[in-house]
């Protein structure tokens, strides 16, 4: 005879999905009931689910702020060719070695090499060709003598000064050679990087597109922005301030719904959202209550549960599911708790999407005061951080924590994460999340 558990524990392990592989790639009955799982797994999930992200190629003023999505090599040399770092005289150094206080020179100007139009002969034993500032080094010539450092005279220029051979010259591929990585994929595409490009002849670039979001926002007790608000209403916080943070994390919010608690109204904001969008977030509706339908509206239009609740706070009620190439997050209606699932899981999946690391901004910070998690959830707790003046970073918790004050995060410079029952001493360092906007 074995024991009930492992018997149950063989039936879990030859059901129809048994086998397949990481928690991402298996169906989840929306009727069967899922514990919790830990930050690490839900984390491991959303990678295993990431999307392909989408190219396009456009003129470069086209794909300001945009991020390449190919790495960029040198398609030729920089410089192009050698010429003059300065305005003077292209000559050969062992003409003018010799020169000293009491010992110049006096070499016959044989031409000129200007911008645009060099000289097309050779600079010959006793010459120097009159050169200007970016202009072509004449075959011949080995050094550039300064015009600050002769003297002319009609058709001939004294030699005052010269330093060493190669003096004032800048050298074909000085810079960079042909085939040298110029920007790797990911480099976001401001003013110095398209200057770049095109000085090396590169006309248009293959880019990503922004990750188109949907935003879904779901309860029959929410005012949306700019409206009255009734004595038995809140005001909606959760579509400014999510559509700011895909925003800010280089999505693009294509489109914004609002529905009642109703499982009809659910599933129709979720269709009008999913052909549109890569990823769609619901706010709301993600618990255990009766009004709660977004988990059965999510499954209803064809997404598979890949899983719901996070040991976590705030944020335990997290559901994530996916349809084809269809992200849905359906994140607690709470301002807070959804803000920080936002944080610490969609934003390194945006950052993904636009061929950056699946990463968050992080510092070590000193704690001035020890911090102890007593619950038995993960818990984000938002912190303060100042920089000192002798360079280090001091930390503490924000002492309003609760998920349901919004000043907690809007005071916030960024969060620690804390097991159960750890505690951070005073005076330790510990990693840091920063939020995008912070230091």
């Amino acid at each position: 005879m074995i024991e009930i558990q492992e018997a149950l524990q063989i039936i879990r392990d030859n059901q129809p999905w048994a086998g397949m592989g990481n928690r991402a790639e298996r169906p989840v009955s929306a009727n069967r009931k899922q514990d919790m799982i830990e930050i690490s797994e839900a984390l491991q999930i959303i990678r295993d689910n990431h999307p392909p992200s989408l190219v396009t190629t456009m003129p470069l003023l086209d794909a300001l702020g945009r991020r390449l999505a190919v790495d960029i090599h040198a398609p030729e040399p920089s410089p192009r060719y050698t010429n003059s770092a300065m305005d003077g005289f292209a000559v050969r150094w062992e003409d003018v070695e010799t020169v000293a206080g009491d010992r110049p020179i006096t070499l016959t100007i044989a031409g000129e090499s200007q911008a645009g139009i060099p000289f097309s002969g050779t600079c010959r034993s006793g010459q120097a060709i009159r050169i200007s500032t970016g202009a072509m080094l004449p075959k011949g010539a080995d050094t550039v003598v300064r015009v600050e450092d002769t003297q002319t005279e009609e058709s001939r220029v004294t030699v005052l000064q010269a330093r060493k051979k190669g003096q004032d010259i800048r050298r074909i591929g000085e810079e960079f050679a042909a085939g040298e990585l110029l920007l790797p994929r990911g480099t976001a595409l401001q003013a110095p990087q398209l200057g770049l490009l095109t000085s090396v002849g590169i006309i248009e670039v293959a880019v990503y597109y922004p990750p188109h979001v949907s935003l879904v926002v779901t309860g029959t007790e929410l005012a949306v922005p700019g409206e009255p608000v009734a004595p038995h209403q809140i005001r909606d916080s959760n579509s400014i301030m999510l559509t700011a943070a895909v925003r800010q994390a280089g999505g693009e919010v294509i489109a914004r719904h609002y529905t009642g608690d109703d499982l009809g109204d659910t599933v129709t904001a979720i269709k009008k959202s999913m052909h549109k969008a890569g990823i769609v977030l619901v706010t709301g509706g993600v618990s255990v209550g009766e009004h709660d339908h977004v988990k059965e509206a999510a499954l209803e239009c064809g997404f598979i549960e890949l899983f719901w609740r996070v040991r976590q706070k705030p944020g335990k009620p997290l559901f994530f599911a996916r349809r084809d190439d269809c992200l849905l997050f359906g994140l607690p209606g709470n301002p807070v708790s959804g803000f920080m699932c936002f944080m610490y899981y969609i934003q390194p999946l945006l950052r993904g999407l636009q061929g950056r690391e699946f990463s968050w901004r992080t510092t070590k910070a000193r704690f001035a005061h020890s911090v102890k998690n007593k619950g038995s959830r993960t818990n984000f707790m938002r912190i303060a951080v100042r920089k000192e003046k002798s360079g280090f970073i001091n930390a503490e918790v924000l002492k309003k924590q609760g998920s349901h004050m919004l000043g907690s995060i809007a005071q916030a410079d960024g969060f620690i994460i804390v097991e159960p029952g750890q505690v951070l001493p005073e005076g330790s360092w510990q990693d840091v999340y920063l939020f995008p906007w912070r230091m």
